[in-house]
């Protein structure tokens, strides 16, 4: 896919590293609002809030939100570097550079089941031809939604990010997986609201409260080391509290997602 040139823009910032392929990082980037344009030695981005800021340094702290989108916890493209915010109403265009430190950035590996399909009998060169380039651009749209279903809540959130950092978590414990309600329901007052916008009847929360708070239940894994029997006849067990709260979190993102925010 070609990157568009850099007409009528003011700033841009070059990305001097990725692992992604130009269409897939142009995809990415577009569904956070920005566009991928010709920089002077690498690939750039740019955006209206981009070019409506007054200095280079500006346009540097609008970059970073995005490369800590793709680099963090929604582990994108830890491979992302930015590099020299251009300045294009000079005449030649000014390249600003910022040194900066860089961070240390965890990593983790998740395995997939690799599915193979095999095209059906019969098909003539040409129709094995077209089904083949169909069901590449399937596997991509997919790819590429399962990538913007955590980078896009991850730019628009930081409470977002650090649901999808404790998700990332084996074998969570029961203080792990109430952080990540805590984190999805926002401040105490929210709970009746949040509970009916994601259909939490009060009998699910008490037996998913009893389990992650009780250690009768839960033993070293729960919240709490004592003082806290259940109060539901039927709790969870951590690993039903696991599964629920991952499906609470997977609801909450795209709600996050939809809304560009997590008011």
């Amino acid at each position: 896919m070609p990157i568009d040139e850099a007409i009528n823009v003011r700033w841009a910032i070059e990305i001097q590293k990725t692992s992604l392929n130009t269409r897939n990082l142009s995809d990415l980037l577009h569904g956070l609002g920005f566009n991928l344009v010709e920089g002077i030695e690498y690939p750039a981005l740019t955006s209206p809030v981009i070019d409506a800021c007054l200095t280079s340094a500006d346009v540097f702290e609008k970059a970073k939100a995005v490369r800590e989108a793709f680099k963090g916890p929604a582990q994108i493209d830890t491979n992302f570097v930015l590099g020299s915010v251009i300045d294009y109403s000079t005449n030649p265009p000014r390249r600003h550079a910022f040194l900066e430190v860089e961070s240390l950035v965890s990593t983790s590996t998740v395995s997939a089941c690799a599915i193979t399909i095999s095209p059906p009998d019969g098909l003539s060169a040409t129709e094995l031809k077209q089904w083949h380039a169909e069901h590449e651009e399937q596997q991509y749209q997919a790819k590429l939604e399962r990538q913007r279903s955590k980078l896009e809540p991850a730019f628009y959130s930081p409470r977002a990010k650090k649901v999808l950092e404790l998700l990332a978590i084996e074998n969570p414990s029961g203080e792990t997986i109430y952080k990540i309600y805590e984190l999805a329901q926002g401040p105490a007052g929210n709970r009746e609201n949040f509970h009916r916008q994601f259909g939490i009847s009060k009998e699910q929360f008490n037996r998913f409260r009893d389990a992650v708070h009780s250690p009768e239940i839960s033993g070293d894994m729960a919240r709490h080391a004592y003082g806290h029997g259940p109060n539901t006849p039927n709790p969870m067990s951590l690993s039903e509290a696991e599964i629920f709260i991952r499906h609470i979190a997977d609801n909450w993102l795209e709600s996050v997602r939809d809304n560009g925010s997590d008011s």
